[in-house]
């Protein structure tokens, strides 16, 4: 889960906590100011993710192709309060209140996955990562811990979790062309 872990926390943590550049008054040392919407390294190193060819997860498909799915099947589930409902309403939210927890997230694995979204969803997902819906909903299942948990550092689902899935998307957009 390298690559992925990687790029999730450069990505969130990049979108969630913008450096603020100060110029120090030395021209030689000047560097600028972070501008509203600006995350950081966040473009160039999707870029380089998507671009440069990195490492690949699971089953042959690139982490930053996994990151977009992730990040899509959130957006499609009413951002990740919603996502985290529909987990809750199938009896496990157990597991989800561990992922937006500090300390250790409980695992799910493909099966509870497919109960709670449904076959049509997976099957979508498989199709994009070109491996069997099961071997999809492995990947899925192992990485959404992570992805929640670097959503949620401060223990709650933050109020800007839908704008930082649309922002995190677009880069990954972008990235790919």
């Amino acid at each position: 889960m390298g690559l992925l872990d990687g790029l999730l926390g450069q990505v969130l943590g990049g979108a969630m906590n913008p450096p603020d550049h100060q110029d120090d008054g030395n021209p030689g040392h000047a560097r600028s100011r972070s501008m509203p919407g600006d995350m950081g390294g966040l473009d160039s190193m999707l870029g380089g993710a998507l671009g440069g060819g990195g490492g690949r997860a699971a089953g042959g498909a690139g982490g930053g192709a996994l990151m977009a799915i992730l990040l899509q099947l959130l957006q499609k589930n009413g951002g990740l309060g919603g996502l985290l409902s529909q987990f809750q309403k199938a009896g496990y939210g157990e597991r989800t209140d561990s992922w937006v927890s500090p300390g250790q997230n409980l695992p799910i694995d493909g099966d509870i996955l497919s109960k709670v979204l449904g076959r049509g969803q997976l099957d979508e997902i498989a199709g994009r990562l070109g491996v069997p819906r099961e071997e999809a909903a492995e990947q899925v299942a192992s990485a959404l811990p992570d992805v929640v948990n670097h959503m949620t550092p401060q223990g709650a689902i933050p109020s800007n979790s839908e704008d930082l899935v649309n922002r995190a998307l677009e880069i990954l957009q972008r990235g790919g062309r």
